[in-house]
């Protein structure tokens, strides 16, 4: 029970699904997986320079490679743009979802994606966002700049060290609040 194994001629097995004995089909409990907490839009590229970067540059290509991706990343969740041809790629963070794009754009792709969006969940009627550990590496002399930065993006400091003219800062800070800094600062 719980053995890690590799199947062979059966296309449809995916991670989380259980193969049983047919005479005892009782399945193991499934995986939990934290929720999606940053939402991407990834949509053609429809600029002049359309075609100069990629190979892969249709729709069809990318959502392919979108739903292929999922079959092994289970945090990943990939859904149809209703307005417009593209979809919405949500994953447990900007560098979640960074690294996609990354291997996607060295693999041939060509696309355009939106900035990332904070995904809220509502929770017996209390909406809820969603919360990162962040630890900062600093030379002290910046130190207080940091702190009042990450303080301002309403960052809780947990944790400071201080060793050898280096701190180490940990913060506990709203997905919302890393976003701002990256693009404010």
């Amino acid at each position: 029970m719980g053995e890690v194994v590799a199947v062979a001629g059966m296309e449809s097995v995916t991670i989380g699904e259980t193969l049983t004995d047919p005479l005892n089909p009782v399945p193991l409990p499934g995986i939990a997986v934290d929720p999606p907490t940053v939402a991407m839009n990834f949509v053609p590229n429809d600029s002049p320079f359309y075609g100069r970067e990629g190979r892969f540059v249709t729709s069809r290509h990318v959502r392919e490679r979108l739903l292929r991706e999922t079959l092994s990343d289970v945090a990943l969740v990939v859904e149809d743009l209703e307005e417009s041809s593209g979809f919405r790629v949500s994953g447990r963070g900007e560098l979640h979802l960074s690294i996609l794009i990354e291997k996607m754009r060295r693999e041939g792709y060509e696309f355009q994606v939106t900035r990332p969006q904070v995904l809220y969940r509502e929770e017996d009627g209390v909406r809820l966002e969603p919360y990162e550990e962040l630890t900062v590496d600093v030379d002290e002399n910046y130190m207080g700049r940091v702190i009042e930065n990450l303080g301002s993006r309403k960052g809780l400091l947990l944790e400071m060290k201080q060793e050898n003219g280096m701190a180490r800062l940990t913060y506990k800070i709203p997905t919302r609040g890393l976003l701002a800094s990256a693009r404010s600062s």
